[in-house]
């Protein structure tokens, strides 16, 4: 580790996560409010700020999973699945994959700009069906400015049926 770290090698991976997602929230001009650390009693990193409404996100980071493949899958906790299945707006799993554990590798520098060796993948984690330990993420389910279009349309959804 580097001799000016403050973070733990787990929380500096969980803020990259965060920071990260953040920044596709940023370019697709969505607010996001992210739960203070102690206060995260509904098992979510934060509200992504919809006009009509808010959808919540949880936001794990792993460099146990490489970007390719077909999907990755995730432990969930009892208390997690319990939260989520009380929300009566969308729950998301936003899982981000860094394709490497040293963490001089998760944001390379160059000439032409700052690259995040990342990738986020998401997928609904309330009100699909009965809940599992296990949290399936398709790969399919990359996260993109522009898949907050969907999710805009789900929440939409639960005020206006006809808006899905």
């Amino acid at each position: 580790m580097h001799t000016i770290a403050t973070l733990d090698p787990n929380t500096a991976k969980g803020r990259f996560g965060v920071a990260y997602v953040k920044s596709i929230f940023s370019q697709a001009a969505v607010g996001f409010n992210e739960t203070a650390p102690d206060e995260d009693a509904i098992a979510v990193d934060g509200s992504l700020e919809f006009a009509i409404a808010a959808a919540r996100v949880q936001i794990k980071c792993s460099a146990q999973f490489k970007i390719s493949g077909k999907s990755a899958t995730w432990d969930s906790e009892l208390h997690w699945r319990e939260s989520w299945s009380t929300s009566a707006v969308p729950v998301y799993f936003v899982l981000v994959i860094l394709d490497y554990k040293d963490p001089m590798d998760w944001v390379q520098h160059h000439d032409a700009g700052t690259n995040q060796r990342a990738a986020a993948f998401w997928v609904r984690v309330n009100g699909t069906g009965a809940p599992t330990d296990k949290i399936v993420v398709p790969k399919t389910q990359r996260l993109t400015a522009a898949t907050l279009e969907l999710w805009e349309r789900e929440v939409k959804s639960c005020f206006i049926p006809t808006m899905l």
